[in-house]
């Protein structure tokens, strides 16, 4: 239930108790984010923005595509090698992840949330009450007019050097969008999905 593509049921005042129930159910139960580690459940969290993620893709230079952010790379260590020679229980250990440049939702997926998952108020009024007594909408920065929101509202980051380039990107709303890349300055918030050149060929280095 706490990854990107799901949410909860609708429950509107009109629906049954049964309904009400299954969808108050699923808002407490508990889960543990992938991204952070941290302990939540959908009701006191959904909407708060308590997490990070990177909404694009590492480059070939190990750059995140939509923050220039780069990845810590795996130190290389003398006796790595000849540990390989042994079977040990013991878990390799894993480069540390860079903070996120977005807030989030708690997730329990690799896939980041987009504008898409977010959820109009009106589909939970039922399980409101609940939510807001756990965490007042007033506090939940991804409460925005009418809508839940499960990342937060960014500027949009176009590839500079490739002027002409088509970006394709989602907007706050979700709905999918295009733009060109050219020398003026744009004012356009959104997620960038990929780009094209001119030429029609995918760009795969964004800073």
């Amino acid at each position: 239930m706490a990854r990107p593509g799901q949410c909860i049921p609708s429950v509107t005042l009109y629906s049954t108790q049964n309904e009400i129930k299954s969808a108050f159910d699923e808002a407490t139960k508990s889960w543990l984010c992938r991204t952070c580690g941290a302990e939540f459940n959908l009701l006191e969290s959904m909407g708060g923005l308590e997490c990070y993620q990177h909404p694009g893709f590492i480059q070939q230079d190990g750059k995140w595509s939509c923050c220039g952010q780069s990845i810590y790379p795996m130190r290389w260590l003398p006796c790595r090698d000849i540990q390989k020679m042994y079977v040990s229980s013991k878990q390799v250990h894993s480069p540390a992840k860079v903070k996120g440049c977005q807030k989030c939702d708690h997730n329990t997926s690799e896939r980041p949330y987009t504008h898409k998952d977010q959820q109009p108020i009106a589909t939970i009024s039922a399980i409101l009450p609940f939510m807001n007594k756990e965490f007042p909408f007033v506090l939940r920065n991804g409460f925005d007019s009418g809508v839940l929101r499960r990342c937060a509202v960014r500027p949009l980051h176009l590839p500079s050097q490739c002027p002409g380039a088509t970006v394709h990107y989602i907007d706050d709303d979700g709905n999918p969008q295009q733009t060109v890349v050219d020398q003026e300055h744009h004012n356009l918030n959104g997620m960038e999905t990929h780009a094209v050149t001119k030429e029609g060929h995918q760009i795969k280095k964004w800073w």
